[in-house]
């Protein structure tokens, strides 16, 4: 709990810290602009103030007007983001100049690079995000894996957050792509819903279009709790889906499936994850949901074959990914620890703001093979 509490307040500070970096950034290479120091500062406060508070009123207010408000916010967010790494990268130029005494003269050119470079990541990290997910193929070896699993197909689509930036109509281009691979597994590992989602029915609608031979499996993510889980667990059931809470399923072709809540929200410990992988049987073939990739250890032990995690984004705006990775030693990509497998997905939308820059969304298709 001292951990999460630590990490939520230097969460708050880096927030701030860009906020005031960019706005202090704005004032030093732009003197003439018509602000004094007071009303740069309130604006700089009331702009970083326009996110969380965007945040409440998507959760607590129905309007419409709250959709548009956070994706303004949204776009602010990923646009200082941005704006920072560029601004950091031309003081550090400065900084060295200023060793040759080349500074001065550097300067307006530096400043028209940040400039640029600012309005090219943002327009090309927006063009990112509206693209449609990359599907990533991948032939898993399972040791172990009897002989009828070899060729068995699973997709993974996990951090959707459908709402305020990623809309229906990109799930229902995303439903028809997974279908036509006709995998015999779809699971879902959380985030699926965000607090801009509406209209839970049209969503069940479209997500019942997802057909897989032995049907579709999910999880819930953090973005589900502050959804709502009661409206999750209706939209996840009418759209057929067969959401796993701390307990296994096991297939009618044999294949065992764990899946637990958002570990962090749900407040789940490494012992109460090793309880519910505890359930599996160990001389047979089984799969692992979380949305949070934790307790890797827990599943090694427990003899899971493979475990599919999402939650990181793969940092989502560069270079964000250098923190997320000091949480997160499973960051992006395949893991392998003894016999069992971890696979943690960049994610098949995006959460707040509607860029990537340097990363891709993605379907990801797994093919067990025999080891």
């Amino acid at each position: 709990m001292l951990a999460m509490f630590g990490f939520i307040a230097a969460v708050i500070l880096i927030y701030l810290g860009m906020q005031g970096y960019v706005a202090f950034w704005i004032l030093r290479n732009f003197p003439g602009l018509p602000l004094s120091p007071q009303s740069a500062r309130t604006s700089a406060l009331l702009l970083a103030l326009s996110f969380p508070l965007s945040m409440h009123c998507l959760r607590h207010f129905r309007g419409a007007w709250t959709a548009t408000f956070a994706y303004l916010s949204f776009i602010w967010l990923g646009l200082v983001f941005i704006w920072l790494t560029c601004a950091a990268g031309g003081d550090l130029v400065l900084l060295l100049a200023r060793l040759w005494r080349g500074a001065d003269c550097l300067r307006p050119w530096v400043r028209i690079a940040v400039l640029a470079a600012t309005a090219t990541g943002g327009l090309w990290s927006f063009y990112n995000a509206a693209c449609q997910p990359r599907l990533r193929e991948l032939e898993i070896v399972v040791p172990g894996l009897p002989k009828e699993f070899d060729g068995f197909t699973i997709v993974q689509l996990s951090d959707l957050h459908l709402g305020v930036t990623v809309p229906l109509s990109k799930f229902s281009r995303i439903v028809a792509r997974v279908s036509a691979l006709k995998p015999d597994l779809v699971v879902l590992t959380g985030d699926i819903l965000d607090a801009g989602l509406r209209v839970e029915s049209d969503f069940a609608r479209i997500g019942s279009g997802l057909k897989a031979r032995y049907g579709v499996l999910t999880i819930l993510g953090n973005h589900e709790f502050y959804h709502g889980t009661d409206d999750a667990i209706q939209a996840f059931q009418s759209m057929g889906a067969h959401l796993l809470r701390n307990e296994v399923l096991v297939l009618p072709c044999g294949l065992q499936v764990a899946g637990v809540d958002d570990m962090r929200t749900a407040h789940l410990s490494e012992a109460d994850v090793a309880a519910v992988l505890a359930r599996l049987d160990k001389a047979k073939p089984s799969l692992f949901l979380s949305h949070q990739p934790l307790y890797f250890e827990a599943a090694v032990r427990a003899g899971v074959g493979l475990m599919l995690s999402g939650h990181t984004h793969e940092g989502q705006i560069w270079p964000f990914g250098l923190i997320v990775r000091l949480v997160y030693p499973h960051f992006y990509g395949l893991y392998r620890q003894g016999a069992s497998l971890l696979h943690v997905t960049s994610g098949t939308g995006q959460w707040g703001p509607p860029m990537r820059l340097f990363t891709r969304a993605e379907i990801v298709r797994f093919t067990l093979r025999q080891g």
